[in-house]
């Protein structure tokens, strides 16, 4: 009897043990979803002691809670390898930055891997971590520096707004970011406002940067005046860019009265490490700006600029070549130099490149290839570009014969000033080619161009002005206005009497042809008859 009673009491110890969670059974709880039932076991067994569910308490949650760290910091301190590391990096994100590196240096001596690579990759990193939690800003602008470099501009950023009111160069990146769009979206007015902060505690970058500003009218209104004087700031220092821009301003006169004397001896002694001192003080040889002419002199320094890639020297080195200036006439070399401008996106260059290569100059007769730079530089503005476009459609050079095409570049060429494509544009209206006929807009066109002495529109004009009703002065004296109205500029006056040729005719005015100095204008209806 006794010792079936024993049996018996040895069964139910041996069922209540198995039947006890643990953390395998938690883990499979977990993985079946039962979530808070697995969390429940592993909380009973951290209490108990057990440092893996401690650990697990942490893991098993993408929001660990207060307590959740507090268990994780438990199995850390409990020599829990990967609890050492995951701590450090919890403690890190908070900014606990000496705990964090502790508990990487506890992990990296247990032989975690992770924590190893982790101290090897941010070496730099965590001692300036370390300094910055101490209120160390030098340490701050560092890491600012680090992030920028690696043109993590976010992390850059982070860093730098927690020292601009205390270091200028903390301010300066700022202003930068904001300025060129890094980390942040493109924002002048606040790039001003970082620069501004900078510059008048002296930070000699922002100083340049705000001048370019005040330049521009990025961010701020344009303020020339403003511009000059950051820029002498800046200047006062001897560095390189803002002494060869002070050169600029003086030479141009922008928020200041010109003076070559100045422009010549701040560009010279900035030109030799400074493309853009070398280009404008070749500038200045090559049209004999306060100093005398020399082509000699001018095509050393555009040569000087081009090796560091200076577009607009390349362009200025072949018209040296193009027309003989300084240097023998070699159209062979000009084409060369050109060809370099053209494809760095020169317009000017473009537009010459096609001029030669449409008349052999340089290269043989290629209107296919001149067709094609005609139209790279025409479709960034150049008028001359544009009128030639224009001419290759309607004779078919270089393209097939379009005479639609043809007459919609000479009207951008034309209203962009080209007297060619004016005169141009005039015959296309006066016969009809590539749109309807229009005697008025002929003679208007025609006028524009003789207006710039071209003599084929101003005979043109006299053959076709019988082509147009006329219409006679009645008040004792008038003006021609630029609009119609009477708040415009008058551009001519008119005695009773004179006769004008009428171009078209509202309500109120009438806009007409003068031929005395081909005026166009308005003239208000009640003083015609």
């Amino acid at each position: 009897m006794y010792i079936k009673r024993l049996l018996l009491s040895s069964t139910l110890i041996l069922s209540l043990v198995g039947c006890a969670a643990t953390y395998e059974s938690a883990e499979e709880s977990f993985l079946k979803g039962e979530v808070l039932e697995a969390r429940e076991t592993w909380s009973k067994l951290a209490s108990d002691g057990d440092t893996r569910s401690m650990y697990r308490l942490y893991t098993s949650t993408n929001r660990p809670s207060s307590e959740d760290i507090n268990w994780l910091k438990k199995a850390a301190d409990s020599e829990l390898i990967d609890a050492q590391y995951d701590y450090a990096l919890w403690a890190i994100s908070k900014e606990k930055y000496k705990e964090g590196q502790d508990y990487l240096l506890l992990a990296s001596s247990n032989g975690s891997y992770k924590a190893k690579s982790y101290l090897k990759k941010n070496e730099k990193l965590i001692p300036l971590w370390v300094k910055a939690e101490k209120g160390n800003t030098y340490a701050i602008l560092q890491i600012g520096e680090h992030y920028w470099q690696q043109k993590k501009y976010e992390d850059s950023l982070f860093w730098y707004e927690r020292c601009a009111e205390e270091l200028t160069y903390c301010s300066f990146y700022l202003g930068l970011a904001n300025d060129q769009g890094y980390g942040v979206k493109q924002n002048h007015t606040k790039a001003a406002e970082w620069y501004r902060l900078s510059a008048t505690k002296g930070n000699r970058d922002s100083q340049r940067n705000l001048a370019w500003l005040y330049e521009s009218g990025l961010g701020t209104q344009i303020d020339k005046s403003q511009a000059f004087y950051w820029m002498s700031k800046a200047a006062d220092t001897g560095l390189n860019i803002p002494t060869a821009e002070l050169g600029r301003y003086y030479l141009y006169g922008i928020g200041t009265e010109k003076d070559t004397q100045k422009a010549f001896k701040l560009l010279s002694k900035a030109a030799t490490e400074n493309k853009f001192a070398a280009y404008h003080l070749a500038n200045m040889y090559f049209n004999g700006w306060g100093i005398e002419q020399d082509y000699n002199k001018s095509f050393q320094w555009f040569m000087h600029s081009s090796k560091q890639d200076h577009t607009a020297s390349l362009w200025f080195i072949g018209e040296h070549y193009y027309k003989g200036l300084g240097r023998d006439k070699n159209n062979y070399e000009a084409f060369k130099w050109y060809s370099k401008a053209a494809e760095n996106g020169d317009k000017d260059a473009q537009f010459r490149l096609g001029w030669m290569l449409s008349h052999g100059e340089g290269a043989p007769l290629n209107n296919r290839k001149a067709f094609e730079w005609y139209l790279k530089s025409a479709e960034q503005g150049v008028s001359m570009a544009q009128n030639n476009l224009g001419y290759m459609y309607e004779n078919g050079l270089g393209t097939d014969k379009n005479i639609n095409r043809a007459f919609s570049w000479y009207k951008q060429a034309a209203e962009n000033g080209n007297a060619t494509a004016q005169n141009n544009l005039g015959i296309s209206y006066q016969y009809g080619t590539g749109v309807s006929r229009n005697y008025p807009l002929s003679v208007y066109w025609y006028a524009k161009s003789a207006q710039q002495n071209n003599k084929s529109a101003q005979n043109s004009l006299n053959n076709i002005l019988y082509k147009l009703k006329t219409r006679k002065i009645t008040a004792l004296s008038t003006d021609i206005y630029s609009e119609s109205g009477f708040n415009s500029t008058p551009i001519k006056s008119l005695k009773r009497g004179e006769k004008v040729y009428v171009l078209s005719e509202g309500s109120q005015w009438t806009e007409v042809y003068h031929q005395d100095k081909n005026s166009l204008g308005f003239i208000h209806n009640t003083h015609l008859l």
